[in-house]
């Protein structure tokens, strides 16, 4: 009885309010993809470099901790900034609810760990632009986190959204 009260109650979005949700979630996707490829770099790169602790250790580590600053940045971000309409304000902000936000992040993190690694490996050798590498990486990398990133973009705001921001 309770719960056909709150379906009753929910007021369905709008394509509009989905819009400018949808458009605020790629915002906040891309400060915290910002963030996710900022301490990816500096960790692959200065505190944890291949040379010192071997190459697939640093690139899992490295996305690891990049994916660990952008799932910070974007819970802040989604619970005051994306999802404005959730029928349950308060459970959207539990522990619980961050919990099922990360485990939903940890889903896309093993699906970019796996991409990246294929990427890394699969793709041949890519120069552009006259050059093999963009700020100290190879373009496979680069391509590799390109596309594994939109991959999960659309992997977290779906299961987000289903999950957690209903």
């Amino acid at each position: 009885m309770e719960e056909e009260q709150k379906n009753e109650t929910r007021v369905k979005q709008t394509k509009k309010e989905l819009f400018w949700e949808i458009f605020r979630f790629l915002i906040v996707g891309g400060t915290a993809t910002v963030v996710d490829y900022a301490v990816a770099y500096v960790f692959i790169h200065w505190l944890l470099p291949p040379a010192l602790i071997g190459e697939n250790f640093s690139l899992i580590v490295s996305t690891a901790m990049g994916f660990c600053g952008g799932l910070i940045v974007n819970w802040l971000l989604s619970v005051s900034f994306v999802f404005k309409q959730v029928t349950d304000e308060k459970k959207s902000k539990s522990k619980k609810s961050f919990l099922i936000f990360t485990i939903i992040g940890l889903i896309g993190l093993a699906i970019t760990q796996v991409g990246m690694h294929l990427g890394v490996i699969i793709l041949p050798e890519v120069t552009l632009f006259g050059v093999e590498k963009f700020l100290g990486e190879s373009w496979n990398w680069w391509i590799s986190k390109v596309v594994m990133t939109c991959i999960v973009l659309v992997w977290n705001y779906v299961g987000r959204k289903l999950l957690v921001f209903k």
